[in-house]
C-alpha cells in the first residue's frame, strides 16, 4: 500500500469518518499500490469533513473532461517514495449504470454503511453486501448495446471481482430497490449460467424494477450516450485532455546550461501527463507567431554561422559600451513578441485546468539570460530609445509563473555535464563560464520561487521538484 493511502485511511478513522471500498475489489491490492483507481463510498453527510482531512492529508480534486457525475468525484495524491500518484474515485451516492451514462442513483446509503467490514485499513463490504451490490451494478451495466460492448472490453475485471466474492447464495434480499432474495439469486444464477441473450433479458427485467431511480429517460439516455461518446472520440484523437484542475496553474523551469533543465521538464511532463492534462512549452526559444514565423529561421541561420565563425561569440553577453547592432536589436524585439505571446498561451491553457511547464521562463534582470536583451544607454540614438522601450513593454507585460524552479549547479559541475551532452552547437568551456559569469544572479518572474541545488542524483531532484510542485497544488 501506498504511504499516503495509509496516512490518508488512518486519519479518517481517526475523525470517525464512514468510508469503504464497495466495488471494484478485484484488484485491490495492486490498486493500493498505485496501479489503478479506488472506488470508495463516503455518506454525503460526512463530505465536508473528508474534503478537509483529503486536502491535509495531500489529496487534490480533479476533473474529468469527459465523464462529469453528480455525487462522483477524483481525488489524487502524490507519494513521493514511490513517485506515483493515488487515485480515488470518491462517491457521495450511490451512482451506477452503464459505464458512459451512469443512469441511476440508487438510495443505498445506510445500507453500505451498515455493512462495512473494518478488519483492514480499508474498509471493505461484508461477503453478503458484495455480492447484491455486484449483482445490481452488474445487470444495470449490460441493458443496452453500448453496456454490451463495454461489458466485453471489461469481462476480465467483472471475472476478478466475481472471483473476490464468496459466491454462495444470496441470503438477503435488498428491500432498499424493492429487490427480493429470491430475484437476487435468479440474478446471480443468470450471471453464472446464462449466454450474453439471457444476461441481457435478465438486466432488461431489474432496470424495469429501478426505473424510479432513473436520472433520464430512454430517450434523453441515448442521446447522452450519444454525445458522450463524440465527445471520447475527439478527444482521444484531438483534444488528448485527461483530468483537469479547477484552475491550472504554470511551473517553470530555469537554470544554466547544463543544470538539468530540459531532462527536468521531460520527466516531469511524461510523469504527471499520465493521468493530467498537461502541456509543455519553451519560452527559451518560443514557437514562433504569425508574425515572426518567416523571420526566425533566417536569425538561427546567421547565429549558427556567426558562432562557428568566431567560437567565442556568446549571445547572452551585452555590453552597453559596445550596443547592439540593428539587426541584433530588431531580433530582441521578435523574440520578446514570441515570449509574450507564448506565456500568454501558457497562462490560457492554466485557465482551462492543464498543469503547464514551461521549459526556461522570462527574466527580470536587463541582459542576463531570458531577460530584455537590449540595454538602456544614453549613448544610444531616438530608435535605440524607442526599441529599448517597445521591448521592455513586452517584457513588463508578461505575467509571472504561478511557480519557479531555478536548478543551480557549481561551475566544475556545468562544464562536466557538458561534456557529457550530445547537443548539436553546444556551449564551449569558455562560453560556459562566460555565461555562469554574466548570470550568477539572474532571476526569473514567478510567484512563488525555489531555488533547487541540481548536484544530486536526477532522481532525488525529480522527486523534490514533483513533491513541491504537489504541495503548491493544494
Amino acid at each position: 500500500m501506498l504511504k499516503i493511502f495509509e496516512n490518508f485511511f488512518n486519519e479518517l478513522r481517526n475523525e470517525n469518518i464512514t468510508f469503504c471500498n464497495w466495488k471494484g475489489n478485484g484488484n485491490l491490492e495492486i490498486q493500493l499500490s498505485g496501479g489503478g483507481d479506488i472506488d470508495i463510498f463516503v455518506p454525503l453527510k460526512d463530505k465536508k469533513r473528508f474534503e478537509k482531512i483529503a486536502k491535509y492529508k495531500g489529496f487534490r480534486q480533479f476533473i474529468s473532461y469527459q465523464a462529469n457525475h453528480p455525487f462522483l468525484e477524483h481525488y489524487y495524491g502524490f507519494d513521493p517514495e514511490s513517485l506515483k500518484f493515488a487515485h480515488l474515485h470518491v462517491y457521495f451516492k450511490i451512482i451506477t449504470g452503464e459505464h458512459i451514462s451512469k443512469n441511476y442513483i440508487l438510495p443505498l446509503d445506510n445500507y453500505l454503511t451498515e455493512n462495512i467490514n473494518l478488519k483492514s485499513l480499508l474498509p471493505t463490504l461484508n461477503d453478503d453486501a458484495k455480492l447484491n451490490i455486484f449483482l445490481v451494478r452488474f445487470f444495470l451495466k449490460i441493458g443496452s448495446f453500448f453496456g454490451i460492448v463495454q461489458y466485453l472490453r471489461e469481462k476480465k475485471k467483472f471475472s476478478l471481482d466475481w472471483d473476490n466474492i464468496d459466491n454462495h447464495k444470496v441470503t438477503r434480499g435488498l428491500p432498499e430497490l424493492g429487490l427480493s432474495e429470491k430475484f437476487l439469486n435468479e440474478m446471480r444464477n443468470s450471471y453464472k449460467n446464462s449466454n450474453l441473450f439471457g444476461k441481457f433479458f435478465q438486466s432488461l427485467k431489474l432496470k424495469k424494477k429501478l426505473k424510479n431511480y432513473q436520472r433520464r429517460s430512454f430517450i434523453k439516455n441515448f442521446i447522452f450516450t450519444l454525445t458522450n461518446i463524440c465527445i471520447r472520440v475527439v478527444n482521444k484523437f484531438f483534444l488528448k485532455k485527461k483530468k483537469l484542475l479547477a484552475a491550472g496553474f504554470v511551473i517553470a523551469i530555469c537554470g544554466m546550461d547544463a543544470t538539468g533543465k530540459s531532462s527536468l521538464v521531460n520527466s516531469l511532463k511524461e510523469n504527471f501527463s499520465e493521468n493530467f492534462s498537461v502541456r509543455k512549452l519553451h519560452l527559451g526559444k518560443p514557437s514562433s507567431s504569425l508574425l515572426t514565423f518567416m523571420i526566425n529561421p533566417l536569425f538561427f541561420a546567421l547565429s549558427k554561422v556567426k558562432r562557428l565563425l568566431k567560437n567565442s561569440y556568446d549571445k547572452s553577453k551585452i555590453s552597453i559600451d559596445k550596443r547592439l547592432s540593428i539587426l541584433h536589436i530588431f531580433r530582441a524585439l521578435l523574440l520578446a513578441y514570441d515570449r509574450k505571446k507564448e506565456s500568454t498561451r501558457a497562462h490560457k491553457l492554466a485557465k482551462k485546468g492543464f498543469i503547464v511547464i514551461c521549459d526556461r521562463y522570462p527574466g527580470i534582470i536587463e541582459g542576463n539570460m531570458d531577460s530584455p536583451r537590449i540595454i538602456d544607454s544614453k549613448k544610444g540614438g531616438y530608435f535605440y530609445q524607442l526599441f529599448y522601450r517597445i521591448e521592455k513593454k513586452f517584457y513588463n507585460s508578461i505575467k509571472p509563473a504561478q511557480i519557479v524552479f531555478q536548478l543551480y549547479v557549481p561551475l566544475e559541475v556545468s562544464l562536466e555535464r557538458n561534456k557529457r551532452r550530445n547537443k548539436t552547437f553546444k556551449e564551449t568551456d569558455n562560453e560556459l563560464q562566460e555565461r555562469f559569469r554574466l548570470n550568477k544572479e539572474a532571476l526569473f518572474l514567478g510567484e512563488s520561487y525555489f531555488f533547487i541545488d541540481a548536484t544530486p542524483p536526477f532522481e532525488i531532484v525529480s522527486s523534490q521538484v514533483s513533491e513541491l510542485i504537489w504541495q503548491f497544488n493544494i
